[in-house]
Parts: C-alpha cells; structure tokens; sequence
C-alpha cells in the first residue's frame, strides 16, 4: 500500500502545490496586470507546499524511512528544475521560446 494514502492530507498538499505551479506558469505566459508579484508568489507556493510537504512527511516517519528522504531529495531536485525553468522563460519572455 502507497504510504501516502495514510496522509491524504499531504496528497492534497502535494495536488495544491502542483496546481500552484501551473498556475504560475500561466501567469508568467499571459503576464496580466500584477503578474510580477502573483507568479513569484505562486512559484514560492509551490515550493512550500510541495518540497516542504515532502520534507514533513519524510521528517515524520517512524525510524528515519530512507525510502522517504530519497523520495523528498528527488522532489526537491524537480522543484529546483521546474523553478530554473520557471526563470529562464521569465529572463527569455513567452513570445521567444
């Protein structure tokens, strides 16, 4: 059994930081009114939610799980693509990629 369906909460933070991002990616693409402050804060919403439940979860397995740390590395190491992604279409702009 997946030992995330022992915590639908964090599956459900996991969703909402996922949503979060692709809410920022569309932000950064249609830039309206505002976008330099709400992509940024759903990008750090993102982070939060996502890396940050993934640490929690892996902080609050009984005996040091590694499988849990692995798994929060590799989200962690997504995050950071996803978020380097993120600024390299801010820095390119939507229209030249």
């Amino acid at each position: 059994m997946d030992s995330r369906r022992t915590h639908p909460r964090l599956a459900l933070l996991s969703l909402l930081g996922n949503i979060s991002l692709v809410a920022s990616w569309a932000v950064l693409l249609t830039r309206p009114a505002g976008w330099q402050v709400v992509g940024p804060v759903l990008l750090a919403g993102f982070l939060v939610l996502r890396v940050g439940g993934a640490w929690f979860y892996a902080t609050r397995q009984s005996g040091g799980s590694s499988v849990a740390r692995r798994s929060a590395l590799f989200t962690t190491a997504l995050a950071l693509v996803a978020v380097g992604l993120w600024v390299f279409t801010l820095l390119r702009g939507p229209g030249r990629l």
